[in-house]
């Protein structure tokens, strides 16, 4: 089995990080079998090691074969008089390159000079400068390796110290490979390149993906399997983004930037994961979404081309929907409306090409998910999208797995839900995956999001008005509304049926919360909605209840309720016994004394885990600060013995997310903080090449999972403990 890049350096360090001489296994110019110094005066090692450290990787890690690379390989510059252009390293397309190279050098056949130029792919440079001249390595060094290339596609190496930089020339343009560098696109300067990070070294590309860029193939799309797309990931995310904007262009453009539109897109994108997923299984099934250029410019509804796209694109739902019966059972799209099918035309053309199913899901999150998700979330419904790192974070504290019921009561796009799955590494049961909102177009993306991931058989649900305060799951996964006459005070498992609430070993949620949302009831019927929940008695009453027995005095009443407290009672009720939680509240819900009522309640009720305070601004649309509280539900004995022994709490101020809210035209987006070494200012790599976040989520988790084992064993067995 090949290795990665990184495992084959790791391999290089280990045989020679002490050898001071090396065998050379490439020819230097016309040379074979030469040796090279490893070594500094100082006894560090020199630029000869880390130059050949990469040869050896990209070899030994298969990316390369050695017969077409060279070392120390020299071009004419324009005057005869000139110093030869020094190549540190070359890579050919063709396994005749030396031949023609020696043919050049010794006998002055400048033929061959010119098959090395049409035939050169790869131009390499090796520092040892620890990142401190990139951009005059690209202007003054590698643009000129890439011009000594005829061919459309040449890729440039820079190689500085274990820091990998990626150049190409296409189409006479000067760029970063990956495009995720690219910071205006194809119309990026030298100063628009990123160059203070490096690639990570997966973006490294092989000798056939090369010579993909350079050779023109005629495709048949209607004999493609998964395997044949493209993943998307950074190296793609201008196109990717270029497509998702030209989806939106053509809805806005027929007026379907609405609900309609949604529907459709969302159907149509399920269909493309249905469409993947059965190829997978079925590898000699072709995949059916497509769309050839014919079929793409229609004259009219009638074209014959067009009536067979739409019934290829119909059989595949026909087939779908029986699989995808949740997401599928309503039709939105209409063939005999042209708007419609402009909007079909245009996501198949857009995404035909790329896969969903094998992309890496935080690229597919932050390319294709927040994208869409944003022309749809609702401001006036505190619908925000929670950031990554913070989903990733609390699901790795909270460590939903095997067997276990998971549900997110606010689920926007299913953040919490699908990372719980992914992360699980698939061992989660759909089945036992729930969540609930009260907009659906949200959980028609969810429901998306979670098809992706798992098999589709998550319980994404919409419930408008009051959403999953009133609304909750009962134990066949159907939606049960409590009952404000028999479920005051938070009293919910009396019922007037036979119905039983759902309880859930895992509650992960992000709800509305902030002085600016909180609940205000307008007429009766919030009020008595809102009467179910205990801790709008205690606050109405400051914390107070009534003593049984005694004369009852006129019930006060508070005029609003910050809508996290709410929502922190509803995920206790809904927990099992020994089940656990993990929420976003605002700061003041764990710190201020308006919510001392709340605080004393949930000490009354869990053992309260960790809490997490996070800095300002940690959302792009909401500048309230913020607290993660994760905590336990013992039964009434357990939890009394814990208080007894005064408990510990994990306590964290969390100051570094990795990222920071940054705006560009109008639009607020997460901007990345790379981790900086103070010795030479620059950013720091880890072992895979990737610049480093500057984030203190990991180390918290590592910090965290270890203070469980100094707890006590029902802690252990909740959180830690393998499923």
């Amino acid at each position: 089995m090949a290795c990665t890049f990184t495992e084959t350096k790791h391999e290089f360090d280990n045989k020679y990080g002490t050898a001071t001489e090396y065998d050379c296994f490439l020819p230097e110019h016309l040379t074979f079998g030469r040796k090279t110094n490893f070594k500094k005066k100082n006894g560090q090692p020199n630029e000869q090691y880390y130059k050949w450290q990469f040869l050896y990787s990209i070899v030994q890690s298969g990316l390369f074969t050695k017969d077409y690379i060279g070392t120390e390989v020299q071009f004419p510059k324009g005057n005869k008089s000139s110093a030869p252009l020094k190549l540190d390293g070359a890579i050919f397309d063709d396994i005749t390159w030396f031949d023609k190279y020696k043919d050049y050098h010794e006998n002055g056949n400048n033929e061959s000079l010119e098959w090395l130029r049409e035939h050169l792919i790869v131009a390499i440079e090796f520092k040892k400068e620890d990142n401190k001249n990139v951009a005059d390595v690209w202007d003054k060094q590698l643009k000129a390796y890439l011009n000594e290339s005829r061919r459309p596609f040449c890729l440039a190496v820079l190689y500085d110290t274990e820091r990998l930089y990626l150049f190409r020339k296409h189409n006479n343009k000067f760029l970063r490979y990956s495009d995720e560098f690219n910071t205006k696109g194809d119309e990026s300067k030298t100063k628009e390149l990123s160059l203070h990070l490096p690639d990570p070294y997966l973006n490294l590309p092989s000798f056939d993906d090369l010579l993909e860029w350079t050779e023109t193939k005629a495709v048949d799309r209607s004999k493609r399997a998964i395997t044949d797309l493209d993943i998307i990931s950074g190296v793609h995310s201008t196109q990717i983004n270029d497509a998702m904007s030209s989806i939106l262009r053509t809805m806005d453009k027929v007026g379907m930037v609405n609900q309609k539109g949604f529907e459709i897109l969302i159907q149509i994108l399920s269909l493309k994961i249905y469409d993947e997923k059965r190829n997978e299984k079925t590898p000699k099934r072709f995949l059916d979404f497509y769309i050839t250029e014919e079929e793409k410019n229609f004259k009219n509804l009638a074209d014959k081309t067009l009536q067979e796209f739409i019934k290829r694109i119909n059989a595949l739902r026909e087939e779908a929907t029986g699989i995808y019966y949740r997401i599928l059972k309503d039709n939105p799209l209409n063939v005999k409306n042209e708007n419609h099918i402009k909007v079909l035309i245009e996501v198949v053309y857009q995404f035909q090409d790329y896969s969903f199913v094998r992309s890496h899901k935080t690229d597919l999150y932050q390319l294709v998910f927040y994208k869409f998700a944003t022309p749809f979330s609702k401001d006036q419904n505190a619908q925000f999208v929670t950031p990554l790192p913070l989903i990733d974070f609390l699901v790795n504290i909270v460590n939903p797995r095997n067997g276990e019921t998971v549900i997110d009561p606010t689920v926007g796009i299913a953040d919490f839900l699908s990372v719980s799955y992914v992360n699980s590494n698939s061992k989660l049961d759909d089945n036992n995956i729930f969540g609930m909102d009260i907009d659906d177009q949200m959980v028609m993306l969810a429901t998306l999001n979670m098809l992706l991931n798992g098999d589709g058989n998550a319980k994404i649900k919409a419930k408008a008005g009051y959403g999953s305060l009133l609304s909750k799951f009962d134990h066949k996964g159907e939606i049960l509304d409590l009952v404000p006459t028999m479920n005051q005070k938070g009293n919910w498992d009396e019922r007037p049926d036979d119905n039983k609430l759902k309880k859930f070993d895992v509650v992960l949620t992000n709800p509305p919360f902030g002085e600016d949302r909180a609940f205000v009831p307008k007429d009766d019927k919030d009020l008595e909605m809102i009467q179910c929940y205990e801790l709008w008695h205690l606050y109405s009453n400051k914390g107070e209840e009534q003593p049984a027995g005694k004369k009852k005095k006129t019930v006060k009443q508070a005029s609003k309720i910050d809508l996290g407290v709410v929502f922190l009672e509803n995920a206790y009720r809904i927990l099992k016994e020994n089940g656990r939680m993990g929420i976003v509240l605002s700061n003041s819900i764990a710190s201020v004394d308006t919510h001392k009522i709340a605080r004393k309640w949930l000490m009354d009720k869990m053992r309260i885990v960790a809490i997490f305070d996070l800095p300002a601004n940690v959302f792009a649309e909401t500048g309230v600060n913020t607290s993660i509280i994760v905590a336990y539900k013992p039964n009434e004995k357990e939890l009394a013995k814990l208080k007894e022994q005064n408990y510990q709490i994990f306590a964290k101020d969390i100051q570094k997310v990795g990222y920071e809210v940054k705006t560009s035209k109008r639009v607020k987006f997460f901007s990345p903080n790379y981790k900086i070494n103070y010795e030479n200012f620059e950013i720091e790599i880890d072992k895979d090449g990737r610049a480093l976040v500057d984030e203190e989520f990991t180390e918290t988790v590592a910090d965290f999972k270890k203070w469980c084992l100094s707890q006590e064993k029902q802690l252990q067995d909740i959180f830690i403990k393998a499923k």
